[in-house]
């Protein structure tokens, strides 16, 4: 506690200086709890190193928002924020409408990967996202990997709001597709693994076709020739040989 209190009385000294200038903040994004970390040149002049800046913990919740933004303004009118949040799933999305709203000036950026051999810490990830955002808007830093480039947040569309979750359901169900796709291959390899001689795909819709009327090379063998070819989608496929 002493040390958080000397931190703290530390910060407050500084807070007439940081009004005169720009205010960086990268947020880690956590599924229950976001870290922020806040970095400008007076700060980083102070601490030396951008690892020895200040950061924030707050819930993912409206109260942690607002927690987050009173700090914000403790520091600097909030025009003068810009905060930089990683594209993770979902979790940001509370966040960065919240921001928003507020007309707050917001930058998104692709999960960054960890250098090798860096111990893992939310408040240094926090830290290095708001020194990679004072480094490529205030400093100019150009960046030869597009994933590292940090690119301004807008607020969606109403279009785009209607069709997030038909995008999200698309994906959905996509992925089941995909999984019954696999469990359908798995079982034509254990059941009928000469199936695919014919069929290079078996789950086209042919060969579902045979599949679902003829489940066993034993149904298969011992159909009638009429029978096979009423099956047929395509006059020649598969040919009375096959």
């Amino acid at each position: 506690m002493a040390r958080k209190s000397q931190t703290n009385q530390k910060l407050t000294l500084i807070i007439p200086q940081l009004c005169n200038e720009n205010l960086y903040i990268g947020v880690d994004i956590g599924k229950f709890q976001h870290i922020a970390g806040f970095l400008s040149p007076t700060l980083l002049a102070r601490h030396e190193r951008f690892e020895g800046c200040p950061t924030l913990s707050f819930p993912q919740s409206r109260e942690g928002f607002r927690m987050f933004i009173e700090r914000i303004r403790e520091l600097v009118p909030l025009e003068q924020a810009t905060i930089l949040l990683e594209h993770t799933g979902h979790y940001h999305r509370l966040l960065e409408q919240y921001l928003l709203e507020l007309d707050v000036t917001v930058y998104r950026i692709h999960v960054q990967k960890r250098p090798g051999g860096m111990m893992k810490t939310d408040k240094r990830d926090a830290l290095r996202l708001a020194n990679t955002l004072y480094t490529q808007l205030a400093l100019g830093a150009q960046v030869a990997d597009k994933m590292q480039l940090v690119r301004p947040a807008a607020p969606p569309s109403r279009a785009a709001v209607q069709l997030r979750g038909l995008t999200r359901h698309r994906y959905e169900l996509s992925q089941e597709a995909n999984q019954r796709r696999n469990k359908l291959t798995a079982i034509g390899d254990e059941l009928f693994p000469e199936f695919t001689k014919v069929f290079h795909d078996p789950n086209s819709p042919t060969a579902l076709l045979y599949r679902e009327k003829f489940p066993t090379p034993h149904t298969i063998a011992t159909a009638t020739l009429p029978a096979l070819r009423a099956l047929r989608l395509r006059n020649s496929f598969p040919s009375e040989k096959q």
